[in-house]
């Protein structure tokens, strides 16, 4: 347990710069694994989530460098005997690694134990497992079925066309995707329905075409430059809004495919001005709220966060300073995350002395926040175990009263290691 860190109240001005795409890191990272050859890695994010889908791939005997700005990795994967005892690879509590390990290792031969913190034990696997085996893949879940841990035996998974939900995670479909490369005839996705963060789907196709690869032909290396995260730059968007500040974000693409780069939108339509200098790598992105003068004059709003769930957090926290009721819809998704984010929510904003309820209807939960009611106070902020519950914390604590703190400041470590300084540097009066 750390000690509570004192959150600064205030306002957030100066430049933010935000790490490279926790997302994309991750898709390039398997897929330069995989390659044979060297591939080098520009501006990845290095935290632990990427941390352990990194050591889980050297375990499969891929030789990664993390070297600071660039990273090397070396492939292609090269297991050993199928004989050897089982590998037991433990993610934490690292979701993405687990989904994309949970079909790479039916396609590496071996044998293999994957598992994860308590919390990764309960997210869902069962999609990814049932599409898996469908395919010939051999997996056995050791204690709940659809549930981690899962002991698989590599070199089973075939090519062929595979049906899923499109309403299940994205990552169980990008999963797919990112091994079809790896089986004879590669891996074809028959998806029911629509498909839930589709925009994750096309950036997975999108790295897979940058590595060069194809259906059963593999990969080849590359140089991928990995551009700055929408879901980090959440934060000190919705941050300079509450506190009527003014913070420049280099580093982030204009023309974003990241599904959380809708959220600059939803900033413009609160009433935050947004504008852009700079091109290409030395673009920067300028987030105005200075002609607020409080954060009442914020718009509400009615948003579906279905399609970008790791929005909704900062956007909560953005809204409950808002002048009016905002509605959040397409919150179900929230529960399955590293926390039950839509309960995580609804904590902070209690907390924080806003007026904040889950409603039911047919739909799906939804989130409700009437801003207008809210009678902010210093708040003692639960972290829920979450990087970015701890980040939304540190919004709402710009613009309450000074006092506020957060018990695990160190969950950030997840997707931002260094926010908090960064973030405590530019508060003016902290």
């Amino acid at each position: 347990m750390t000690a509570p860190l004192s959150l600064p109240s205030g306002r957030l001005e100066g430049t933010f710069r935000v790490p490279g795409s926790k997302s994309l890191t991750n898709r390039a990272l398997l897929a330069a694994a995989c390659a044979d050859g060297e591939s080098t890695l520009v501006n990845p994010l290095d935290s632990s989530d990427t941390r352990a889908l990194a050591g889980a791939l050297r375990s499969l005997s891929a030789e990664i460098f993390l070297e600071g700005a660039n990273w090397r990795v070396r492939g292609p994967l090269r297991p050993r005997a199928d004989p050897a005892p089982a590998r037991r690879i433990d993610v934490g509590d690292a979701g993405t690694p687990a989904r994309f390990l949970a079909a790479l290792l039916p396609a590496v031969p071996g044998r293999y134990i994957l598992d994860g913190s308590d919390r990764m034990r309960e997210r869902p696997m069962a999609p990814l497992f049932e599409a898996v085996r469908s395919l010939g893949g051999e997996v056995r879940c050791l204690a709940r079925e659809g549930f981690l841990p899962a002991a698989i035996r590599g070199g089973t998974l075939r090519g062929g066309r595979v049906r899923i939900r499109g309403d299940v995670s994205s990552q169980f479909l990008s999963a797919l995707v990112l091994v079809s490369p790896l089986v004879p005839g590669g891996i074809e996705l028959a998806i029911d329905g629509p498909v839930s963060s589709a925009a994750y789907l096309d950036l997975t196709r999108q790295t897979v075409e940058a590595f060069g690869g194809r259906p059963g032909g593999g990969y080849r290396p590359a140089r991928f430059t990995v551009p700055g995260d929408d879901s980090a730059a959440c934060f000190p968007i919705a941050g300079a809004l509450v506190s009527a500040g003014r913070v420049a974000l280099p580093g982030l693409a204009r023309a974003s495919d990241q599904p959380d780069a809708i959220f600059r939108t939803w900033a413009t339509e609160a009433g935050g001005r947004l504008s852009w200098s700079g091109e290409g790598e030395d673009a920067t992105l300028t987030v105005d709220g200075r002609h607020f003068g409080r954060p009442q004059a914020l718009k509400p709003l009615a948003v579906d966060v279905d399609p970008a769930p790791d929005t909704a957090l900062p956007l909560a926290a953005l809204l409950s300073f808002a002048g009016g009721t905002s509605v959040l819809t397409g919150a179900g998704r929230l529960r399955e995350k590293e926390s039950d984010r839509l309960a995580a929510a609804l904590d902070l904003l209690t907390r924080a002395g806003a007026a904040a309820r889950e409603e039911s209807p047919a739909g799906g939960p939804r989130l409700v926040i009437d801003g207008a009611s809210g009678r902010p106070r210093a708040a003692r902020f639960d972290a829920h175990a979450d990087h970015r519950v701890a980040m939304s914390a540190a919004v709402l604590a710009l613009a309450l009263p000074s006092g506020s703190t957060l018990d695990e400041p160190g969950v950030v470590a997840k997707s931002f290691p260094g926010f908090f300084p960064q973030w405590a540097a530019l508060v003016a009066g902290a």
